[in-house]
């Protein structure tokens, strides 16, 4: 469960990984690693945010507004990196890629709103442990994926 607070760095690594919504020419698959490779530097403020969310001083609202903007900014990574198109070759693998982080963004907005007025993130966690797997698993199965295209920038 103490698994989540780890996956600081594995969300902002993993969550600019994506692609596949746009039109045009497909990139090449050194095209394709360098561009998410250098979207996955981008991921900083997730990763400020989830920290955040760790404070032993932050409780409730302040739990829950950190974990939201976090999910909003893997959002907004997954959108601009939606207008890459992969090679074909890597198109399925892009596009379980992107909704294996769709789904952790949706877990992480769906734990926020779970938060309590007391709670801090630590507590969180310990009263959501299906959530906390959940989110584990996703993370696993995307960070499988960047390893396998090799998005070394995205991974854990």
């Amino acid at each position: 469960m103490r698994r989540l607070a780890a996956m600081v760095v594995v969300i902002v690594g993993l969550a600019a990984c994506g692609g596949g919504g746009s039109s045009g020419p497909p990139l090449t698959s050194a095209q394709l690693v360098t561009k998410v490779n250098a979207e996955c530097q981008k991921l900083q403020q997730a990763s400020t945010d989830l920290t955040n969310a760790q404070n032993p001083n932050a409780h409730g609202a302040v739990v829950s507004r950190y974990l939201h903007a976090a999910a909003s900014q893997l959002r907004s990574r997954l959108s601009a990196i939606s207008a890459l198109v992969p090679p074909p070759s890597l198109a399925s693998q892009v596009s379980r890629f992107v909704n294996l982080l769709n789904r952790y963004a949706d877990g992480l907005d769906a734990l926020a709103n779970r938060t309590n007025s007391k709670d801090t993130y630590a507590l969180l966690l310990d009263r959501s442990t299906a959530q906390v797997n959940s989110l584990n698993s996703l993370s696993d199965q995307a960070d499988t994926i960047a390893t396998k295209i090799g998005f070394t920038a995205c991974e854990a």
